[in-house]
């Protein structure tokens, strides 16, 4: 994806990329790191967690984008010491230089044998690494309607642009490949609250549930796979 990005301040301090030819932008404007944490962190990985004491967990994230909930779920990882095999799709990663420009490092403070956000977006695409003995990460760079598994996941952050941008991954279609790559108990988790995209779930068979959503979004949407 080619288009002009430009960073853009959101109201908690932290920065996104918007391309202004899609009207859309990586993250809400009402806060990149809020909404972040708020949405698949809080409502998605701690609450799998709960549910799940003690065991490893498997995440896919649709829409890698700045990388920032990847990040976030490695240093959860370390401070909780739960392990957690990540795989990370998206078919038009950033370059370093636009990575750099949203200064992700001045968020957080790092201690000594952690990642900066700077060096984790530098770690290699294609290639499975164990960051941590708690964290092992996958990045690969591909579209998800390409995207194959021999391995069922218990998390799923849904994580694409929005429908206005990409219609055709929220449709029914999509929905049912989140389904099949579920485990029993699995949980989809997304910023989207269309009726649409609930509708399609609750078809391919997921129970959802419409949850309040972060600062300047009245709902999103979380699926568990029965």
């Amino acid at each position: 994806m080619n288009h002009e990005k430009k960073i853009v301040l959101t109201k908690d301090g932290s920065y996104t990329l918007r391309i202004d030819a899609l009207k859309e932008s990586y993250h809400s404007l009402h806060g990149a790191l809020t909404e972040s944490e708020f949405i698949y962190l809080n409502h998605g990985l701690h609450f799998w967690q709960e549910n799940n004491q003690g065991k490893r967990c498997r995440i896919l994230e649709i829409g890698y984008g700045t990388g920032l909930i990847s990040y976030l779920s490695y240093l959860e990882a370390q401070k909780s010491q739960t392990g957690m095999d990540y795989t990370a799709i998206e078919p038009y990663p950033l370059t370093s230089e636009e990575s750099e420009l949203l200064n992700y490092d001045n968020l957080f403070e790092i201690s000594k044998n952690q990642l900066s956000h700077k060096d984790f977006s530098k770690l290699l695409w294609e290639k499975s690494l164990a960051i941590l003995p708690e964290f092992n990460l996958l990045k690969k760079k591909i579209l998800f309607e390409h995207f194959k598994s021999t391995i069922l996941f218990d998390l799923i952050f849904f994580d694409a642009f929005g429908a206005h941008v990409q219609p055709d991954l929220w449709g029914t279609e999509w929905m049912r490949k989140s389904f099949n790559l579920l485990r029993s108990g699995g949980v989809w988790v997304s910023f989207c609250a269309k009726g649409s995209v609930r509708r399609s779930l609750q078809e391919v068979g997921f129970e959802v549930e419409r949850l309040e959503g972060p600062p300047g979004k009245r709902e999103m949407l979380r699926a568990i796979k029965p």
